[in-house]
């Protein structure tokens, strides 16, 4: 029968798709639907295209909410090092970054994808494109799943609507988060695992843009320069990070603020949040200062935007003058390097929200964490039932540590439901 199989996976993103290589190499028939048109469309999307798609420092303090002792049990059943020999299995190089970030070689999320697809052409694994479950039934014989054929945005005249069945002895419930609802992202998952009776705590938005107060960063749209970070929230410094930060129009993005923005975001409901960035780490206050002295003797009697050109990128040397109370045309005050170093090394910006899930990598929230076992992502309330991905309340970092947590538990769900 065609829409029967040992395993049903229902989502064709990260885990979902290593699930469906692992379940079929241990002897599975194997089912894959994904309501979007083509697999993986999110994760071509990571790391601005280049598919960041590990890291080398995996460990259960880059996860939230805190849960080691869920984590060292995954990471006991498959070792992060085992992860990357599933990918060299497959055919893929990489190359490391910083921090400790992989990529594949190519810089192509579109290599990792393919990779994982040709495994599962090799296996003869059929993927439904364009299917979307809507919901997952236990009976005395298994699983049904009830799936509906969705339109493509493109073919309005294509045929949609029209319902179909499936039959497996064991699910793999791979639908992803909310994040993201442009290319795919929704809530429908988590409202499969509710019906299923397991318990899911409150969505929202993680590694994320964040919106500021007021038109702080409109001066500086465009900028980009690495930065250490303090997220800063009632007087205390909650995180620290160092890094990348983009300007925008609406507040702050790059790879160090999405670092911040579950904390910040975590922080709000307890009263201001502040990010203060320092824009030049290199320099301890005291020597930023001498050396700014000295700069100002050499440009004494010129105009101040003499004396900044060449010093730091010009649309953050104005904010930061701007802060500073210095005139960009105005004659170069005395004592102006004692004011500027505040301004350089503790320019603060209010966070006030986010972009949402729109703009939301990773969503926070999902499946109890003790409703699962850690070591085959099994569901401890229904057997036969595995969960994985963003579904799970365990999110991480940003550096490629949400994609590896996706990988290891797709391929653990999908090792111990090939087992008859």
């Amino acid at each position: 029968m065609e829409n029967k199989s040992d395993v049903i996976i229902i989502g064709a993103g990260a885990s979902g798709l290593a699930a469906a290589v692992e379940a079929s190499r241990g002897g599975a028939s194997v089912i894959v639907l994904e309501k979007n048109h083509v697999p993986g469309r999110k994760i071509l999307s990571t790391g601005s295209g280049k598919c960041n798609f590990s890291n080398q420092k995996v460990t259960p303090a880059s996860y939230h909410p805190a849960s080691p002792a869920f984590l060292k049990k995954t990471f006991a059943a498959l070792p992060p090092a085992e992860v990357l020999g599933f990918f060299k299995r497959l055919g893929l190089l990489w190359v490391s970054g910083e921090k400790g970030r992989l990529f594949p070689r190519s810089f192509k999320a579109q290599d990792v994808v393919n990779v994982l697809l040709h495994e599962l052409d090799l296996l003869r694994v059929p993927i439904h494109t364009l299917t979307e479950a809507l919901s997952v039934s236990e009976g005395k014989e298994g699983f049904s799943i009830e799936a509906v054929k969705v339109q493509p945005k493109w073919d309005k005249k294509a045929a949609a609507g029209e319902k179909k069945i499936y039959s497996a002895a064991r699910v793999i419930l791979a639908a992803g988060g909310a994040g993201y609802p442009q290319i795919g992202g929704s809530s429908g998952g988590y409202g499969m695992l509710k019906a299923l009776g397991h318990s899911v705590s409150p969505l929202s938005p993680s590694v994320v843009p964040l919106e500021v107060r007021g038109n702080d960063t409109k001066e500086l749209d465009g900028v980009r320069l690495n930065s250490v970070l303090k997220l800063v929230s009632g007087g205390r410094v909650i995180q620290e990070t160092e890094g990348e930060i983009l300007f925008t129009s609406y507040g702050v993005s790059g790879p160090a603020v999405l670092d911040l923005s579950r904390a910040a975001l975590s922080a709000l409901g307890k009263g201001p949040v502040f990010i203060e960035a320092d824009f030049m780490p290199e320099y301890k206050p005291a020597a930023l200062e001498e050396l700014l002295a000295e700069r100002a003797a050499a440009f004494d009697g010129r105009a101040f935007s003499h004396f900044a050109t060449g010093l730091l990128n010009e649309k953050v040397i104005r904010a930061a003058a701007g802060r500073a109370g210095i005139a960009w045309s105005a004659i170069l005050p005395p004592d102006c390097g004692r004011e500027l170093v505040p301004a350089l090394k503790s320019f603060s910006l209010e966070i006030t929200g986010s972009l949402g899930f729109e703009d939301a990598m990773i969503t926070a929230g999902g499946c109890a964490l003790s409703e699962v076992d850690p070591a085959s992502f099994a569901s401890k309330k229904i057997k036969g039932l595995y969960i994985t991905g963003e579904l799970l309340d365990l999110d991480g970092d940003s550096g490629g540590y949400n994609l590896h947590l996706a990988w290891t538990s797709g391929i653990l769900a999908g090792r111990a439901a090939s087992e008859k």
